[in-house]
């Protein structure tokens, strides 16, 4: 519940996450097709003029947390890509 991964890394998405999440149409980049996958299909971070997700809240929570996108679905608190989202936010490892 930091939001240290939701403003570190890139969150790409796919087009059945934005089935799942209709916002996710309205507050992303759609990816030029040359880019596009099964897996990626929207950007949601990063985006001009914003610090991170689309959809993370001024107090680091996730406004789509029950539709939310596979890719954050899948990223696990306290792994290894963790602690380096929040070793570059300046916050400790969590223990």
């Amino acid at each position: 519940m930091c939001g240290a991964c939701c403003r570190t890394f890139p969150v790409l998405v796919s087009i059945g996450d934005a089935a799942r999440e209709p916002r996710i149409r309205a507050e992303s980049l759609r990816l030029p097709e040359w880019q596009r996958s099964e897996e990626w299909e929207f950007q949601l971070h990063p985006l001009p003029f914003q610090r991170g997700c689309a959809f993370l809240a001024d107090d680091d929570r996730c406004v789509v947390y029950g539709t939310r996108p596979g890719v954050c679905r899948r990223f696990q608190a306290g792994t290894p890509e963790c602690a380096e989202a929040r070793r570059r936010e300046g916050l400790p490892p969590l223990p």
